[in-house]
Formats: C-alpha cells, sequence, structure tokens
C-alpha cells in the first residue's frame, strides 16, 4: 500500500468524516504523495532547507494514485517542496479515496454536490498499521520510510496523540513528541509541512493575542 493511502487511512474516521485538520488534512496528503513519488524515482528532490523538486522521469508509473497527480506535477517541477505541499492541484483525496475502494478496503459514498464520504468497509489494513506504528514507537521495530513520513505528518498535524491511541503505549504527549522527532527525521516533505504549520499557527496566535491585547471580541 501507498504511503499516501496509509496516511488517508489514519485520516479518515471509520465512517468516512475527515478528522479535524481543517486544511491542514490535504497538505498532509501531499506530503505523503511526494514522499511516494521520491520512492518511485519520479521526482528528485534537491538539497537545503526548502530544497526544489524536478520530475527527473517521464512517462507513467502504472500506479493511478501517483499517475493522476503527473499532469500537476509537470507544471509544478522545479519548484520548491513548500509550494507543491500547498498546491491544491496536488490534492490526492479522490485518488486515494478511488484506490481504497477497488482494493474493498473503504466504500465510496455519493454524495450531492460535495465530495464523497469513504466508509471502512474492511478495517484489517488500518489495525495493522496501527500496529505496526505502535511497534515502532516501542522500539520493537526500525522505522520505514513509510513509518517516519506517516507518524512525522501526524506530529506535523498535532494530531499524533489523538489519532494513535493504544498505539502510543505509555508515552505521554511530551514523550511522544519527542519519540516521534527522533524516528522522523529527514523527510523533506514532511519537514516542509512542519514548517507551513508551524508558521500559519504561530501568525494565528499572535494575530490573536494582538487582538485580545486590543480588546477585540
Amino acid at each position: 500500500m501507498l504511503i499516501v493511502e496509509e496516511t488517508f487511512l489514519l485520516l479518515t474516521k471509520d465512517h468516512g468524516a475527515a478528522e479535524r485538520v481543517s486544511g491542514y488534512r490535504r497538505h498532509g496528503l501531499v506530503a505523503a504523495l511526494l514522499t511516494d513519488l521520491a520512492e518511485a524515482g519520479t521526482i528528485d528532490v534537491g538539497d537545503g532547507r526548502d530544497p526544489r523538486v524536478a520530475v527527473v522521469r517521464a512517462g507513467t508509473t502504472g500506479n493511478p494514485v501517483l499517475d493522476a497527480s503527473l499532469p500537476a506535477l509537470d507544471r509544478l517541477s522545479g519548484k520548491r517542496i513548500s509550494t507543491l505541499v500547498a498546491s491544491p492541484t496536488l490534492d490526492p483525496e479522490r485518488s486515494v479515496g478511488h484506490s481504497l475502494a477497488r482494493q474493498g478496503i473503504v466504500q465510496e459514498v455519493p454524495r450531492r454536490f460535495r465530495s464523497p464520504h469513504y466508509v471502512t468497509a474492511n478495517p484489517a489494513p488500518e489495525i495493522a498499521l496501527r500496529q505496526r506504528l505502535g511497534e515502532v514507537l516501542a522500539g520493537d521495530r526500525e522505522a520505514t520510510l513509510a513509518d517516519r513520513t506517516e507518524l512525522g505528518i501526524l506530529k506535523a498535524l498535532n494530531l499524533a496523540y489523538g489519532l494513535l491511541g493504544p498505539a502510543r503505549g505509555d508515552l505521554d504527549r511530551r514523550g511522544l513528541a519527542r519519540r516521534i522527532v527522533a524516528v522522523s527525521q529527514e523527510v523533506p516533505a514532511v519537514e516542509a509541512l512542519q514548517r507551513m504549520v508551524g508558521t500559519i499557527t504561530a501568525s494565528t496566535t499572535v494575530a490573536m493575542t494582538a487582538a485580545g491585547a486590543a480588546g477585540v471580541v
């Protein structure tokens, strides 16, 4: 299963509603998609704090989820990774949902004038995923690229403690954050996501604080 497919499962409740991540859900899915594309050799991520991303392999990948992103990706080639993570044109929600529905993992429920819901049909893959992440957090399994990416995305979106549930073991919020940092280093798309969410959150906090100091209600 692709990293973006597993991330989709983590960020979607069993009854189909997206977890409360506001607009950041899309950014998290795009970060996972970019990691899949890099792993597939379709893109090359340069060096530096905000590296440029280049499409380095022409043609399709053979995977419908990755292939669905290629037209938009071609137009974004050469842009910085922060630009790609923020791009709505790379949103893989529909293609991932269709893929998981074809696999029988979710059921696609159409909604008039709105995006479909994806309701869990087979919980086994997500159960196995959560068990795997729990083993990584406990130090019983070496973290793969998928584990590092998914844990890093959950932390960046401030969802790790709530969503991981029993998989976090005895770790409290601070301990969980430290553990995820230790195992999720050097995933460029996740680092870009973390900076984006952190910057927006900090800006919002400053604005709210300023408004409160001015007596705005």
